[in-house]
C-alpha cells in the first residue's frame, strides 16, 4: 500500500533524525484566532457561558465551537475561532495580511504581550453583542518544545534560533523564539503568511539552527 504524503514526510523525518540527530520539529500553521477572558466571554455569550471544545491542540489547549467577528477601522474578519481555556486577558492573534484587511497596525509580539496592541471590536454575530479591546497582535514565530527534546539538543527557554524549511519554496526564518516547558509537545507555530511564503502546510518539518 503506497504511503500518503503526510506519512511519507513522517517517515523521512524519522530517518533523518535517527541517523543524523538533527533537531527537526513538526509544523502547526496558526490561523487567526481569539483568546478571551472569562469576563469578556460572559459579555459576548452570556453570563456563565462555558467554551465548547471541538479539537485538542497543545496539551490543555483546544479549539472551540464559538467564533466571533473581528472589526477594524476599514474591514472585518468573520468566523475567527476562540481557543480555550479562558485567559486572564483577551487577545486577538492575526497575520499581517489580516491587519491590512482590518486597516489596523499591529505589533509582532510574543503571545501574551499586548504592548502596543491595536484596538479592535470583537463581536458575537449571533446576538450582535460586541466589545472593544486593545488586544490585536501578530504572534512572534515560535517553537514549543518538551523538556526532553530541549535537553537532547542543548536548547533553552526564551532562546532565539533560526528555522530552515526545505520544500517547494525553501527558506530560512530568523528570530524564532523557543518556549520550553514540561507541559509542551514539540511543535513549530507560524502564521498563514509565513506558511504561504514557503509553501508550508500542517505536518511539515522545520529544522532548528542555533
Amino acid at each position: 500500500m503506497p504511503l500518503d504524503s503526510a506519512r511519507l514526510r513522517e517517515a523521512v523525518k524519522r530517518a533523518v533524525d535517527k541517523y543524523m540527530g538533527s533537531p527537526y520539529v513538526k509544523v502547526g500553521v496558526s490561523n487567526r484566532h481569539v483568546h478571551v477572558s472569562q469576563e469578556d466571554l460572559d459579555t459576548l455569550f452570556g453570563k456563565g457561558h462555558a467554551l465548547t471544545p471541538i479539537k485538542n491542540l497543545l496539551p490543555g489547549q483546544y479549539a472551540c465551537d464559538e467564533t466571533v467577528t473581528i472589526r477594524g477601522c476599514k474591514g472585518r474578519l468573520e468566523r475567527a475561532r476562540i481557543l480555550g481555556p479562558v485567559r486572564k486577558e483577551t487577545q486577538v492573534e492575526i497575520s499581517l495580511t489580516d491587519s491590512f484587511t482590518l486597516g489596523e497596525i499591529v505589533p509582532v509580539n510574543e503571545s501574551g504581550n499586548l504592548t502596543g496592541a491595536a484596538s479592535v471590536v470583537i463581536e458575537n454575530p449571533e446576538n450582535g453583542v460586541w466589545i472593544e479591546r486593545a488586544c490585536a497582535i501578530a504572534a512572534l514565530r515560535h517553537v514549543h518544545l518538551s523538556l526532553g527534546f530541549a535537553a537532547k539538543y542543548g536548547l533553552r527557554d526564551k532562546q532565539t534560533v533560526s528555522l530552515i524549511f526545505e520544500g517547494r519554496r525553501p527558506l530560512r526564518f530568523g528570530g524564532v523564539l523557543l518556549r520550553v516547558s514540561s507541559e509542551f509537545t514539540d511543535e513549530i507555530h507560524i502564521d498563514t503568511d509565513e506558511a504561504n511564503a514557503g509553501g508550508i502546510v500542517n505536518g511539515d518539518w522545520g529544522k532548528i539552527i542555533v
